[in-house]
């Protein structure tokens, strides 16, 4: 008798597992894929061919948390890499093609250690500060890593005081160097991405004192140069990637003066051209990043605006073929 209860408690036992199981598996995925956030990076290492996605924030009650942690998308699932010596947010990243290596700049956590001026380098085992003599820190700049001059270039962001600038730097690996020109006007979020086409880094968008801007210029090493060209909406906080496959600039979302945006626009070198998707499309969102993937153009998180505020989104969309397909 004591056997057939022991038997009948290991069947119900069992049965109540197989049921919930489902349930187990899909709370575990979530928790392999990363957390909600916005003003994070994403960056594509062409030597190891992954995709990284580096820090950001979200709003948590009470404040903000920000992010140190580093995941890698290898074309089906992410994975959580070595953290960051502290949390960043606002911050730019870009794939270094001689030194192979990952280089962070600017962004920072809380209001005491905002907008640092410091080169953070990955070289797959460790995170180090490099950079020799540093510049002012920045909040959301552009950065562009120059391929066929080998120098880090950025341009603008909110300093310190959250003012915007329009000055343009250089690193050459050694020293950070500004440079004497004139250019666009000051602004923040905007992208700035290495055209192989024209060799050269475009900028595009952002937001400045006077509202948001829809100029394209480009950075030739020498000097700035507006481009006669038509092209997005006025726009900040917009996803931009090069796809080195094709030569091209995918442009995705972003805030604009009628809120958020769920266009996808193409740089071919030449002219910006809008692609009209057969499929499913991200819904509307700033600061969804983009980059390069082996899959594609990978797009992850963002902020979506609401009656009540906003949300932070975890998505993941490869970008191919001019189509959008969700990741999970």
């Amino acid at each position: 008798m004591t056997y057939k209860k022991d038997a009948m408690k290991k069947f119900i036992t069992i049965g109540l597992f197989l049921t919930i199981l489902p349930f187990l598996t899909k709370a575990q995925t979530k928790k392999d894929i990363p957390q909600v956030r916005a003003h994070h990076t994403l960056v594509y290492h062409a030597s190891n061919e992954l995709t990284y996605l580096i820090g950001g924030s979200t709003r948590v009650e009470g404040g903000y948390h920000y992010y140190s942690d580093v995941w890698s998308w290898d074309g089906e699932q992410w994975n959580e890499k070595e953290e960051l010596p502290f949390p960043k947010s606002s911050h730019q990243t870009s794939y270094h093609t001689k030194r192979n290596a990952l280089i962070v700049f600017g962004g920072g956590f809380q209001r005491a250690v905002k907008a640092e001026g410091v080169f953070w380098e990955w070289k797959g085992d460790k995170w180090q500060a490099v950079g020799g003599n540093f510049m002012a820190g920045r909040d959301e700049p552009g950065m562009c890593y120059d391929e066929v001059r080998n120098k880090m270039v950025i341009f603008g962001g909110w300093d310190r005081s959250i003012n915007y600038t329009n000055d343009t730097w250089e690193w050459d690996g050694v020293r950070f160097a500004q440079i004497d020109t004139t250019g666009p006007a000051s602004r923040a979020g905007h992208m700035f991405v290495y055209d192989s086409v024209r060799e050269s880094c475009l900028l595009f968008g952002g937001r400045g004192p006077d509202g948001f801007w829809e100029d394209t210029w480009e950075w030739d090493g020498e000097q700035w140069n507006k481009l006669n060209v038509k092209g997005p909406s006025a726009r900040w906080f917009f996803g931009s990637a090069a796809d080195p496959s094709t030569g091209q600039i995918i442009v995705f979302g972003g805030g604009g003066s009628e809120g958020d945006l769920k266009d996808t626009w193409v740089w071919n070198g030449q002219t910006w051209t809008e692609l009209t998707n057969q499929g499913e499309n991200p819904m509307p969102r700033s600061m969804g990043k983009l980059a390069y993937s082996q899959d594609g153009i990978l797009l992850f998180g963002g902020r979506h605006s609401t009656e009540d505020g906003f949300i932070d989104l975890n998505d993941t969309w490869i970008f191919k073929n001019d189509r959008w397909t969700p990741k999970n």
